[in-house]
């Protein structure tokens, strides 16, 4: 497992569920169903404290892990969604 911390673009489908994402040129096709969880982030890391009342978005990310080739290879990758912003990040890749 390689941690990679990346910022990758994601193709959803209807239902949200990642189909697609490009990450270091190369173009990546899920090949599995995608399985979602959340998780707690680390607040403490990331700043003083967290504001009371502030909601689940903020203490939450939201995970997602499947399956993905490149046409040559199929690796299990992990990526996190920022829900406020929707923007990507690709966390994982497994060997």
């Amino acid at each position: 497992m390689t941690r990679v911390c990346e910022a990758v673009t994601v193709s959803v489908n209807q239902t949200g569920e990642p189909i697609g994402f490009r990450w270091r040129d190369q173009c990546y096709l899920v090949t599995s169903k995608p399985v979602r969880w959340f998780a707690r982030k680390e607040w403490w890391v990331e700043s003083a404290r967290a504001q009371r009342g502030i909601g689940a978005g903020v203490l939450e990310t939201e995970m997602w892990r499947f399956s993905a080739s490149d046409n040559s290879v199929v690796q299990q990758f992990e990526l996190i969604r920022n829900a406020i912003t929707n923007q990507w990040q690709l966390n994982k890749v497994f060997d």
